[in-house]
């Protein structure tokens, strides 16, 4: 329910237990999972890109991710704000991957990293 939408409130409801509850459930889940998605192939043209969400009404964090262009899904992902410190840890990550092009919007954090050589701005190219 919560990876299809639902908010913490909505499934207390229709679970008829206390949302502390289904946060530990989300927690347990989480713990679980991977920092980065297992994958064999290394992409050509990976995609980077960055999206705000909020936590409750006030705190803003940020999505940072990277997605094989030729392949449906995240591959890896880093949770921050906007800056280019939180972008490196995303950089250490994928740069290993050593793809042909990164492709990424003209935010200028990419630029940091990224050589003009090695990267696409290009939001159209962008799935």
């Amino acid at each position: 329910m919560y990876v299809n939408g639902s908010g913490l409130r909505a499934i207390e409801r229709v679970k008829k237990v206390d949302r502390t509850t289904v946060i530990n459930w989300v927690r347990q889940v989480a713990s679980t999972l991977l920092d980065t998605a297992y994958t064999s192939e290394i992409p050509e043209v990976t995609e980077v890109d960055e999206l705000e969400t909020f936590v409750g009404s006030k705190k803003h964090l940020w999505l940072w991710t990277a997605v094989n262009h030729s392949v449906a899904g995240i591959i890896a992902w880093v949770l921050g704000d906007r800056s280019s410190e939180t972008f490196k840890h995303l950089w250490l990550i994928i740069r290993c991957w050593q793809s042909y092009f990164y492709v990424t919007d003209g935010y200028p954090v990419y630029a940091c990293s990224i050589g003009n050589g090695d990267r696409i701005i290009s939001k159209t190219y962008m799935t």
